[in-house]
């Protein structure tokens, strides 16, 4: 299975991971941060397992972070 192609060795190498993506080849890793709620993905719910975390609570399934 190929992943995405990596900005840095130029390899389709680069696969996604629970913070952002990682090559697997030369090691590059992209971290992808919770945009408050304006786009992008939110942290990860250890209740849910959804990526809705933000500012402390999940939009999924209400449960609060502090």
């Amino acid at each position: 299975m190929a992943g995405k192609i990596c900005p840095k060795c130029g390899q389709f190498t680069f696969f996604e991971t629970v913070s952002g993506r990682k090559c697997t080849k030369c090691g590059y890793t992209m971290i992808v941060p919770a945009n408050e709620g304006k786009g992008g993905r939110g942290q990860k719910c250890s209740n849910c397992g959804q990526f809705t975390v933000f500012n402390g609570k999940c939009r999924t399934c209400g449960a609060s972070y502090q």
